[in-house]
Formats: C-alpha cells, structure tokens, sequence
C-alpha cells in the first residue's frame, strides 16, 4: 500500500521543518510504501530550501510542487493532482503527528473500509496562561468515537463538536478525490473548501471514520486565540458552513430557507442568553450567526490574516 503524505504551506518553513521532521520519526515506516508532496503556495518559493534539505535525507520520496495564486484550494488541487498513493493524506504545515500516527491508520485501513478517515488534533497554544474556549473549540478536534466509528459532515445525523476538515485526514483516493478539481477555489480564500468536498462526498453516499491513535498536534500562534482573529474566523466558518450545506443539498432552495429561520430563531435565543454571556464569548458567537445569515457574500479571511500579519 502506498500512502502520499501531502503539505500545503505558505511562508512558514520553520513550522513546516518540524512537521517534515514528524514523518521521518514515524514507526512503521517498513510497513507502507511512503512518499510526500509539499506544494508551496506562496510566490517567492519560501519552502523550496526546506523541501529540499528535508528530501536530502529522508528516506522516502519527497517531491516539492509549486501553485498559484495564493489559495487554499489551489494548492489542495495541486497536491492531489501530485498524489500518486492509494491512500492520500493531508497534514498541515503547523501540524506534527505523533510516532505511533503510522501503525493506527494502517491497522484502520486494514479492518474497517470506510472512504476518508479523521484523527484526533490537539491544539499547542504559543500564548501564556490558559486557552480561551472559544480557541480550544476552534482548533482542537477531539471525539471519544473507536476506530473506524461512523463520522458525519452534515444533516440530522452530523457529529456533533467535531468539525470534518483536511488537517489529519486520510482519503482513499479513489473514491474521493476524483473530480478535477475537488476543491472550489471560491472558497479558497474564506476557508470551508474542505467542508464543502466534505459535504460532496456525503451527498455522493461516501463515509466517514474516525482514528483515534492517529494523533497530531498543531501550533496555534498568539493572535490566533485574540477575539478579534476569533470572531473573523467564526463569522467566515458560518459562512462556509451555510454555503457548504445549501449548495449540497438535495433542494438547495428549500434548504437555504429552513437555514435561515433556524438562524433567526437562533439570533432571537440569543438576544435573551447574551446579557449572561463574557464580553468575547458574545461577539464570537454573534459573529458566527451573523456568518450563516450572510453567506452569499463570502469573507476573505486568509487575506485579512495576511495582510495584517505582514503589514499591509
């Protein structure tokens, strides 16, 4: 079995050294034929140096793939076009997985034939002092589901407190990643392009399990437990979740209007609970409402963070 590790970056090689480092520990190397693709978003190259002392010594294939623009679904589409296992995995350029990553999924994928699988993600806060909730909820993804237990990205069914996303998952390829280009660069921007395939997939009848030894830790900078980040970041995930589910479902129409009283119903519950609410907690799930209610017009959220961490 062949299995292609994929990284998408953009201007972070010292976070993505220490991802690439994460795989050459891993245990079980001797036990599935391992190859990595890193696709470089970013304009001025920044990985290539690091790609390329990383493939020096590694003792596997490693192939470094340039896309562009800048956006997340670009460099997503390139990865799987690069992809050449019949497992694809897509791990992030903040991500580190722990050593026994390896032998979970391989013994996963041996007994239980669901089509994309998730492991656990455990948040590695760079701040001092204690987590906000709402950062533990964003960027920790934990579930007390077995292995290979059934996952759901939308409808009456959808697992509750666990959002399907890209960071740690395992697809097999062949029956997931077969569109030309499964993710909508319309979303690359605003994030939720991986929800939507997500969503895709579901419609399409794919399933979903769950890997809890298939362990990774991701770093979480500073600014990203600030309210201000927070609120950017929950209004643009209401957003894409709204897009995501109305544009697959099976009346798009009919859907898009229950969403929307069942938004206002929830704006209504929450003028009465807000007064009891922490000043941060209020905006955030406020911001995240206001993200379902206006998800025609979709935030670009990447670029904000962009440009303000470089100045622009």
């Amino acid at each position: 079995m062949r299995i292609t590790l994929m990284f998408c970056t953009y201007r972070r090689p010292a976070l993505l050294r220490r991802a690439l480092a994460s795989v050459a520990v891993l245990d079980g190397l001797d036990r599935a034929a391992i190859d990595v693709v890193v696709v470089d978003n970013s304009d001025e190259e920044s990985a290539a140096d690091t790609v390329a002392a990383f493939a020096a010594a590694a003792p596997f294939p490693v192939r470094y793939v340039t896309a562009h623009p800048a956006n997340i679904s670009v460099a997503r589409n390139a990865a799987v076009a690069a992809a050449t296992g019949e497992i694809a995995v897509f791990l992030d350029d903040d991500m580190e997985i722990e050593p026994g990553w390896l032998p979970a999924v391989l013994e996963t994928l041996a007994r239980s034939d669901r089509d994309v699988y998730f492991g656990p993600v455990e948040a590695d806060f760079e701040g001092e002092g204690t987590p906000s909730a709402a950062a533990l909820t964003m960027f920790d993804r934990k579930t007390t589901l077995g292995a290979g237990d059934e996952l759901f990205a939308m409808g009456p069914r959808k697992t509750p407190g666990f959002a399907l996303a890209t960071s740690n998952s395992i697809f097999r390829r062949a029956r997931t990643l077969t569109d030309p280009e499964p993710f909508d660069a319309v979303l690359g921007q605003c994030g939720g392009e991986d929800y939507d395939l997500f969503c895709r997939l579901q419609r399409r009848g794919r399933r979903f399990g769950y890997i809890p030894g298939a362990r990774a830790r991701e770093f979480v900078p500073a600014h990203r437990d600030d309210v201000d980040y927070l609120a950017r970041r929950h209004y643009a995930g209401g957003q894409a979740f709204a897009f995501s589910v109305v544009r697959n479902s099976e009346n798009p129409v009919a859907t898009a209007l229950a969403l929307r009283f069942r938004t206002a119903v929830q704006f209504v519950l929450f003028a009465f609970s807000s007064p009891f609410m922490e000043r941060g907690e209020r905006r955030i799930k406020l911001a995240a409402l206001k993200g379902k209610w206006s998800w025609r017009n979709l935030y670009p959220l990447y670029r904000v963070e962009d440009e303000d961490l470089s100045g622009d």
